[in-house]
């Protein structure tokens, strides 16, 4: 396993608002904590990343997949016929990925495109399920995605989904990844500017009265500090994820990201020994079932995670 450090960030982010926020914030975010390293071996990954719960980005993860040469125009080609349904904001918006791709790559910081994400690759865009095999070896076993348990349990199992954007694009807003899911951030094409806060910056992140996964925040460079100060203390780390580059994005970490320019990105979900009792827990607070139904239930989960928790030892 080669190790190096995060390369810089680029210099075109986009301005805060206040240079009260500006200088607070840059202030305050360390240089990259998250190690680059190729050749990286599925026993040292579980054993150094995974387990302790740190991220890293992984450069040769996707090396085998046919997507590495996706481009914009190759999928307007490809599927450009196929009809999206995007979230926003404002509620669920229609769109024919044709039409995405002119208006992603017409984006600019005054007036971004429609930033398509969390879109599954195998129900929406099944033409380029194939490109994405075989599955990242990171990423697996997958326990949400075992026999033991019914096919896609409160979603899809072997969920991989795309995010498209452009200049001008981010999340919108700081979050932690519900289900208690760990997240395999694998870049295809362009630059993303990713942000990263451990589960330790929580007292800073404001998290929404109605979802303790959702901060308040959302222009990370440009923070009202009068009304959210606390977020003044927050550390957050920037990575740059270029072409080829897989971010481990382990769940408790706050995250967001950020584009400056053209940007195709795949998410791949994964459940193991780590993160299976906080999806137990989020089960038990978001599950739909109730009294002893529900109980029955996390029953199960909590034999099945006992069973692959001991094949998995042996690793």
């Amino acid at each position: 396993m080669s190790e190096q450090a995060n390369q810089t960030l680029p210099s075109e982010k986009a301005e805060p608002h206040t240079t009260a926020s500006k200088t607070a914030f840059v202030n305050q975010t360390r240089e990259s904590e998250v190690p680059r390293v190729e050749k990286l071996s599925y026993r040292d990954f579980v054993h150094d990343f995974q387990r302790p719960r740190r991220p890293v980005i992984i450069t040769d993860a996707t090396h085998d997949w046919p997507a590495r040469s996706w481009t914009p125009e190759d999928l307007k080609h490809r599927v450009g016929h196929r009809e999206l349904t995007i979230r926003t904001e404002a509620g669920p918006q229609a769109w024919r990925f044709e039409d995405l791709v002119e208006l992603v790559l017409a984006s600019t910081e005054q007036t971004p495109a429609p930033y398509a994400r969390n879109v599954n690759v195998e129900r929406d865009l099944p033409e380029l399920w194939r490109d994405i095999q075989p599955r990242l070896k990171y990423a697996t076993p997958d326990w949400k995605s075992s026999a033991l348990l019914p096919r896609d349990f409160v979603f899809p199992n072997g969920l991989e989904e795309l995010f498209f954007g452009g200049q001008g694009n981010s999340f919108p807003r700081l979050h932690i990844d519900s289900w208690g899911m760990d997240g395999f951030v694998s870049q295809i094409y362009g630059r993303k500017e990713f942000l990263l806060l451990g589960p330790e910056q929580t007292p800073f992140m404001y998290p929404s009265g109605d979802d303790e996964l959702s901060s308040q925040l959302n222009h990370i460079d440009a923070v009202d500090l009068e009304r959210f100060p606390l977020f003044a203390q927050a550390k957050p780390i920037r990575v740059i994820l270029n072409p080829g580059d897989t971010l481990f994005n382990p769940h408790g970490f706050w995250h967001t990201a950020l584009m400056h320019e053209v940007s195709l990105t795949l998410i791949t979900a994964s459940w193991n020994s780590s993160n299976w009792g906080t999806f137990c827990g989020q089960y038990r607070q978001r599950g739909k079932t109730c009294g002893v139904k529900k109980a029955v239930v996390l029953a199960y989960l909590a034999a099945v995670g006992a069973i692959l928790r001991a094949r998995d030892s042996l690793i």
